[in-house]
């Protein structure tokens, strides 16, 4: 009953955002029986073209560099591409461009202009127990996710943009916590 219940609410929030949902259930080692539900909405232009999710970008991504996300990010260029950078398992720090309305991987290549702070960046990276899909399925709550960036500086959150009825906002989620504040404004204004 629960599971139903459970799939319901999933796929009810999903298509209220204008999204999709996916729920599979089964039976797990002990024979039990496990429910897992995953929500993925699609984001909709103004011509009603489909683009690939947060999770879809990430999941591509992750697949064509493994590793750690550090950043994500939906660029409206020319083309409309998801933008990533990944610390790879091999230590380096990869960039790969996805096509946003496939997922499909454009281009990738290791970044070579590293630095002292990217190499402290890494620690931090690594050290987070809240990852970048984490941090985005936390948001998403409050918007479609646009952005995700980690910033290892002083308190170490994950940046999150998101979109709700055309406006955007601004989310810190904690990387040890997961805490979903309200990210302070930076446009310079003291009232």
């Amino acid at each position: 009953m629960k599971r139903n219940i459970v799939i319901a609410s999933v796929t009810a929030a999903a298509l209220l955002t204008g999204g999709t949902a996916v729920a599979v259930a089964g039976t797990g080692a002990n024979g039990a029986q496990t429910s897992s539900t995953e929500a993925t909405t699609h984001a909709t232009d103004a011509s009603g073209a489909t683009h690939a999710s947060f999770s879809d970008a990430a999941r591509a991504a992750l697949k064509a560099v493994p590793g750690t996300l550090d950043s994500l990010d939906r660029d409206h260029g020319a083309r409309t591409t998801w933008d990533a950078e990944i610390l790879g398992k091999d230590g380096k720090w990869h960039e790969v461009t996805l096509d946003a309305s496939t997922g499909k991987v454009l281009n990738q290549h290791i970044d070579r202009d590293t630095d002292a702070e990217d190499a402290a960046e890494a620690k931090a990276l690594r050290n987070a127990d809240v990852s970048a899909t984490e941090a985005a399925r936390k948001a998403a709550s409050r918007g479609t996710v646009t952005s995700v960036e980690f910033d290892g500086d002083r308190t170490q959150v994950w940046e999150v943009e998101t979109v709700k009825n055309h406006k955007e906002r601004d989310l810190n989620v904690n990387a040890q916590s997961g805490k979903v504040t309200q990210a302070p404004s930076d446009d310079g204004d003291d009232d």
